[in-house]
């Protein structure tokens, strides 16, 4: 649950609204950085390499050796700026072409004679009810409804496929993004990510990260029968960005236990997130209250699905890209302590179970994310910070390697 991915349907007005210029702009920023960066790379090691001409022996052989590999890590990261530049430059043209198919689309729906209109959400209906219809073409009444519910349909049809384009190219596009940045050296990463002082916070810092997915991230499920499935459990049931170890874990939890345990699943991810709300609304992002969150969901999980189900899920869940690693360890580790509660305390009650985790945080046996006056975010326990100094700085996204 690291900020979980809520994927609410995107409306007309909403990317109407849009306007990916700055977008672009900093697509160029990125690509102008990247070349800026292989230059003086570039020259640096040129200079290295030539040292050997006033810099001697076993030394200059190491420092040599050092700026090689230094060279190398810079110049790959001015690869994945330019990757970056590219990518960024590529949703962009997906998702203006999609707005401009919409307005062509609504231009369609001004430009008919069934006196249509647009709803925010893509639906195309009509002002005019079919028996309205019906009287202004009396000589071929049922002709008239059949094409003007046909129109509906279409235009329908049509927006509402470029509003999940464009939310498919917004999310995956961000997701992708991210796994950019798996791909540094992991001496820019450690560099960047800093490290806890605290000898067994850099151990679990260290131990409490997972490889990101190999696959390509997925809207779950894709419309078809699954989904018309679960929505009659749930019926306000949205498909969700996640990567395909998560879709693989509830499609053999729906397989093995049916619909109703999906929505058990999702009823306890909103039990969680809305229980840790109640009790921490000031550290709900990276504090206590998302320690509260992970710990909870998890020993709930736990105690409905055992806790083998419940690790694959969860470790599945943080295996998206560019994940911050003080975060991926918090969420980790505090996930751990959940399902160990869950399987200790198989028959408590959830408020039983929340008065447990609450404990738990209460005598530091959690993880949260503390800032203070520090400008990287780190992990540290639960009972030497209070709320106020906990939560993720933006733009600390630097992954480290998963194991």
């Amino acid at each position: 649950m690291s900020g979980y991915r809520e994927d609410h349907p995107l409306t007309v007005p909403q990317v109407l609204a849009w306007n990916v210029g700055p977008a672009r702009e900093v697509a160029s920023i990125v690509k102008r950085v990247a070349t800026e960066i292989d230059s003086e790379i570039t020259e640096s090691g040129r200079k290295v390499e030539l040292s050997y001409e006033y810099f001697y022996g076993k030394s200059g052989d190491s420092v040599r050796v050092r700026g090689a590999q230094d060279t190398k890590d810079g110049l790959g990261t001015a690869d994945i700026y330019e990757e970056m530049s590219t990518m960024i430059g590529s949703v962009c043209d997906t998702i203006d072409g999609k707005i401009g198919e919409i307005r062509g689309w609504l231009r369609e729906v001004e430009d008919s004679d069934w006196d249509l209109f647009c709803r925010p959400d893509g639906e195309v209906l009509s002002h005019k009810s079919n028996w309205e219809t019906m009287k202004e073409h009396w000589w071929s009444p049922g002709t008239a409804v059949a094409m003007k519910e046909f129109e509906e349909f279409r235009l329908t049809q049509a927006i509402r496929q470029a509003l999940t384009r464009i939310q498919e190219a917004d999310l995956t596009g961000s997701e992708n993004l991210g796994r950019l940045l798996e791909k540094l050296a992991d001496s820019v990463k450690q560099g960047l990510a800093g490290t806890p002082t605290d000898p067994n916070l850099a151990k679990i810092l260290a131990d409490y990260q997972t490889k990101t997915s190999d696959a390509k991230p997925t809207i779950w499920p894709t419309d078809g029968p699954l989904l018309d499935i679960i929505r009659t459990a749930i019926p306000d049931f949205k498909a969700t960005l996640m990567t395909e170890e998560e879709a693989r874990a509830l499609e053999d939890l729906y397989s093995k236990k049916g619909v109703f345990a999906l929505k058990d699943f999702f009823d306890i991810t909103s039990q969680a997130e809305e229980e840790a709300k109640t009790r921490y609304p000031d550290s709900f992002l990276d504090g206590h209250g998302d320690a509260f969150r992970h710990t909870y969901w998890n020993a709930l999980m736990t105690q409905k699905f055992g806790a083998e189900w419940t690790e694959t899920y969860t470790t599945s869940h943080e295996k998206i890209g560019g994940n911050p690693p003080h975060r991926e360890a918090m969420d980790l580790y505090n996930n751990e302590q959940g399902r160990k509660l869950g399987v200790a305390n198989p028959d408590a009650s959830p408020a039983e179970l929340a008065q447990k985790v609450k404990e738990q945080i209460d005598n530091g046996q959690a993880i949260v994310l503390g800032t203070g006056t520090q400008s990287r975010p780190q992990i540290t326990w639960s009972n030497t910070v209070n709320e106020s100094q906990t939560g993720q700085p933006a733009g600390v996204d630097i992954p480290l390697t998963g194991k």
